[in-house]
């Protein structure tokens, strides 16, 4: 029988790292999803372009890392 009680099996500290920084990881994936779609509908027109939007426009192209990021 399974025991619901019983105590969880602990985890090396570089395990829990590896879990956090992957969770950190999709978040970033996530957020670069969302605003690459958004500036996409904005530059075929679907969407406004914002700041924003073109912050991130500007930064693809001189290749740096957007704020937003």
């Amino acid at each position: 029988m399974l025991d619901l009680y019983a105590k969880a099996p602990e985890r090396p500290p570089f395990i829990v790292v590896c879990i956090q920084e992957c969770e950190r990881m999709n978040k970033l994936l996530e957020m670069m999803k969302g605003s690459l779609a958004d500036l996409d509908a904005g530059l075929k027109g679907t969407l406004n372009v914002t700041e924003v939007m073109t912050q991130l426009s500007w930064a693809l192209t001189m290749n740096t890392i957007p704020p937003s990021w």
